[in-house]
């Protein structure tokens, strides 16, 4: 009988502490809840860490405070709903993302190297719109992007792919952003747990970490009305007040945002002082004695694999040897049945808007693409140039704009681009009492797969999808208003938002 090999161990790295390899005192930074740290003074490092509901290796975040430590230009994007947008602040110097940025400023830039602060949220927005026109509200060379979606989604799986949408295209952006997830807290819905309970997952499938205001204030709040009903002392503290004195249960107030700012700076400098030591372990520690990275090893007795009939065979299969995965983007959605062989393409964003001053708007292609109202080979019919699609705003409410048709037959067209989903969506406006028809759309010849979308409706400004699963690259979008319509006065007026592709 052939007696098993005996393993030959593999000898472990001998850490070297940071005493022994660091050569420079480190950085103020680095105090995290020492004596000169007055953010865990002001919270106590039992908040602090309950804020950090994701951490995660945070390689992106490193990268882009090593980029601003050597001098460079960075860019802060934020994505978020009215709370970032500053709903209630009588100064935008006392939100949150400008408090952060602040910080950003005088702890890792210098005189010379200036940290814009590119405020992109807007109120009452969803993941759902943002997925594809966050590029209308931030710039694409960004190096950082806040999200703060959490209380404007509802707990909906849509949303949540939405979400995961979002995530993907800012990865996809030039700069190869960082992303920070801001999770808030409003306590005025049906239920305490919001869309920001679906995100989590979504984050740590994507490794982008998560700061919590939630996770700090909720216990507290719990607490204080657990012994006293009445009690609204943490509520009043931390939230918006309306102008009859009520708390605003969805909005924080000043010292709501600087408690998101505190949240996110202590966490901030957590990263940032891992980052230094860990480039000075590499620049200082003897070769092989720094213990960390990005693959994993055996034990040395997983080497030898009894059941194998080659003595050696590696039994912990490690594929990515070698090879840095610390800012690997999943091939597959989180959302999608796993397999060997998906891969996604990187998500390019299309998306065109009816605002007023839109950077994107909607660009309607000309006829005989775009009809109005007439059959476009006839050329004996003079069309009625009012009958075009066309950019309206009522009187009364200017601020508000949609691309308008109204005649039954007159067709819009539009060029897109899709990319990962190959998806085509139309969002426009739903009323029951505007007197709105309906429409035919469908993607390039094949109008037989349109879908029809309804005017009249109780909802307001919901997208509707018109294709999917089509093949990447350029398309045109063709939306027809139909003579049927749904609204019991017979109108068929139509207006759109906005027309986005993914």
């Amino acid at each position: 009988m052939t007696p098993t090999p005996t393993p030959t161990p593999t000898p472990t790295p001998t850490p070297v502490t940071l005493e022994k390899v660091i050569e420079e005192p480190e950085p103020q930074y680095c105090g995290y809840c020492t004596s000169t740290d007055e953010i865990c003074k002001r919270y106590g490092s039992f908040n602090l860490a309950r804020s950090r509901a994701y951490d995660g290796p945070n390689a992106r975040l490193k990268r882009v405070l090593r980029k601003l430590r050597s001098g460079q230009k960075i860019k802060i994007g934020i994505i978020g709903g009215s709370v970032s947008a500053g709903h209630g602040l009588p100064d935008h110097r006392l939100n949150w993302s400008y408090l952060y940025a602040q910080y950003i400023r005088e702890t890792f830039g210098s005189e010379n190297v200036e940290v814009e602060l590119i405020n992109g949220s807007v109120g009452a927005t969803v993941s759902d719109y943002m997925e594809t026109c966050f590029l209308e509200h931030i710039t694409e060379d960004v190096d950082l992007v806040i999200i703060e979606l959490a209380i404007n989604d509802m707990r909906l799986e849509k949303l949540a792919m939405g979400y995961e949408n979002l995530i993907r295209a800012v990865f996809a952006l030039p700069n190869r952003p960082a992303i920070v997830n801001l999770q808030i807290m409003a306590l005025m819905f049906p239920a305490i747990t919001m869309g920001g309970d679906l995100h989590t997952a979504v984050a740590q499938y994507y490794d982008t970490p998560i700061v919590s205001v939630r996770n700090v204030l909720l216990p507290h709040i719990l607490r204080s009305t657990e012994l006293n009903p009445t009690d609204t002392s943490v509520e009043d503290y931390w939230y918006y007040h309306n102008d009859d004195g009520s708390i605003d249960l969805r909005h924080l107030g000043i010292t709501g945002h600087r408690m998101l700012a505190d949240l996110l700076i202590s966490f901030t400098s957590r990263v940032a002082c891992e980052a230094w030591r860990e480039e000075q372990q590499q620049q200082h520690a003897p070769a092989g004695s720094f213990v960390g990275g990005f693959d994993w090893s055996p034990y040395p007795d997983d080497r030898l694999d009894p059941d194998s009939p080659t003595p050696g065979t590696l039994s912990l299969p490690n594929p990515n040897e070698g090879i840095d995965v610390t800012e690997y983007i999943p091939r597959e959605s989180l959302f999608q049945k796993f397999d060997h062989t998906t891969k996604l393409l990187p998500a390019r964003p299309f998306c065109q808007i009816s605002a007023p001053n839109a950077k994107h708007p909607l660009m309607p292609l000309p006829q005989p693409v775009s009809s109005e109202g007439h059959d476009a080979s006839d050329m004996s019919q003079v069309p009625d140039p009012s009958d075009a699609f066309a950019l309206w705003s009522h009187p009364g409410n200017p601020g508000k704009v949609w691309l308008t048709g109204r005649k039954p037959g007159v067709k819009v067209s539009f060029a897109v681009k899709t990319s990962s989903l190959g998806r085509v969506r139309v969002t426009y406006l739903k009323s029951e009492s505007y007197g709105l028809g309906s429409v035919w759309c469908w993607i390039d010849a094949d109008r037989e797969k349109g879908e029809r979308l309804d005017g009249w409706w109780p909802v307001e400004n919901i997208p509707q999808t018109v294709a999917e699963s089509l093949s990447p690259g350029d398309h045109i979008l063709t939306c027809e208003i139909l003579e049927d319509t749904k609204d019991p006065g017979g109108g068929t007026e139509f207006r759109i938002v906005a027309i986005d592709a993914l």
